[in-house]
């Protein structure tokens, strides 16, 4: 009798405890964005970094059309503004060539550093009419404008394109770690986890949107969350210094 109920006790404890572990993990799975460890892999971001197929084909579309020096030749036609590097496919409107040379202007009008304007110079802005094949994104090291529609959508209110990409192009190649720079990664969970915007706002879509859509609220403004410069110092007045400082 001594035996059978130790073991019935030790059975009840192996149970209680597998119950217990079990809770645990359930637990911790329904917590928000956990900062990564410095091996992790970089973190999923959506819509304007995601590379899909039909992106990829636009991508290997300016690969094979234009050298390693930005010129182009064939049916891709490389143009410069201001030291920027602008290659254009096929016959574009003019009034997306404005529209482009107008978000470069406004960049140089804004109050971020002569250092961090000439840094943005080395990112090739390829502009091309191919509606649903990713519309405005950027990825390794360039910016791609390749829905005119949904461009000019942009423009029907406060936004600048151009210079939302060019701060993903910052994060990517001019901040340590790139995305997965922890002190961005730190000001976005606090952002996140203190409620400070809607919970279906852009600029909590993961620490690469927040970057990119704070900026652009600071230096530009914008349409969406924060808006504006006041908002963010308002909201968010720790993204605003680290932007003040680093840009």
């Amino acid at each position: 009798m001594k035996r059978t109920k130790i073991h019935v006790n030790s059975t009840l404890a192996l149970l209680l405890a597998i119950v217990t572990i079990t809770s645990c993990k359930k637990e911790n799975l329904s917590k928000g964005p956990v900062a990564p460890e410095n091996t992790v892999a970089v973190q999923p971001v959506e819509d304007h970094l995601t590379i899909t197929p039909e992106r990829q084909k636009v991508i290997d579309f300016f690969n094979k059309n234009k050298n390693a020096r930005g010129e182009a030749s064939g049916a891709v036609a490389a143009a410069s503004y201001r030291s920027f590097t602008i290659n254009y496919s096929g016959s574009v409107p003019n009034d997306i060539k404005a529209l482009v040379n107008g978000e470069i202007d406004q960049l140089y009008n804004t109050t971020i550093t002569s250092t961090t304007k000439s840094r943005m110079t080395g990112a090739p802005i390829n502009v091309y009419s191919s509606p649903g094949s990713g519309d405005l994104f950027y990825t390794n090291g360039n910016v791609y404008i390749v829905n005119f529609a949904t461009y000019r959508s942009v423009h029907t209110g406060p936004g600048n394109v151009i210079f939302h990409e060019l701060f993903h192009y910052l994060h990517d190649r001019w901040v340590s770690g790139g995305f997965n720079n922890s002190t961005i990664y730190n000001l976005y969970s606090d952002a996140y986890y203190a409620g400070i915007y809607p919970s279906s706002a852009y600029v909590l879509s993961n620490q690469a949107e927040y970057l990119a859509v704070s900026s652009e609220a600071n230096y530009c403004n914008t349409n969406r969350p924060p808006y504006n410069s006041a908002t963010l110092g308002s909201l968010d007045p720790n993204c605003k210094s680290y932007l003040t400082t680093n840009f």
